[in-house]
């Protein structure tokens, strides 16, 4: 549930991103936003007790935190005009995309 959550926030993000800078697109890869989302990726499976990983979870859960959150971290980055925004929502992404490994909806339950 954290995960779909964070990952409509990401979507959410991106696409107000987009519709307010339509007229400049810019090619770069964020490629440090995407060690972020990988680093909060991790953390997040450390914090929700270490969870068996299964190659289908852990697909879903990359493409997510990194992917998707590193686009997400470049969007925040770019709306609010702060650095510190888009290494946030990069770590905060991967760590809830790490929710995507429990065999349980919510963690700790």
């Amino acid at each position: 549930m954290i995960a779909i959550a964070a990952v409509l926030a990401d979507l959410v993000l991106i696409v107000a991103y987009r519709v307010r800078a339509a007229s400049s697109s810019s090619a770069h890869t964020p490629w440090r936003l995407m060690a972020a989302g990988l680093a909060g990726c991790a953390a997040g499976w450390l914090a929700v007790g270490r969870p068996e990983i299964v190659w289908g979870d852990l697909f879903l859960t990359l493409v997510c935190g990194v992917v998707l959150g590193s686009e997400a971290a470049k969007a925040g980055r770019g709306l609010s005009g702060r650095t510190w925004a888009g290494w946030v929502t990069a770590v905060l992404s991967g760590a809830a995309a790490a929710t995507w490994l429990l065999p349980d909806p919510l963690p700790f339950t």
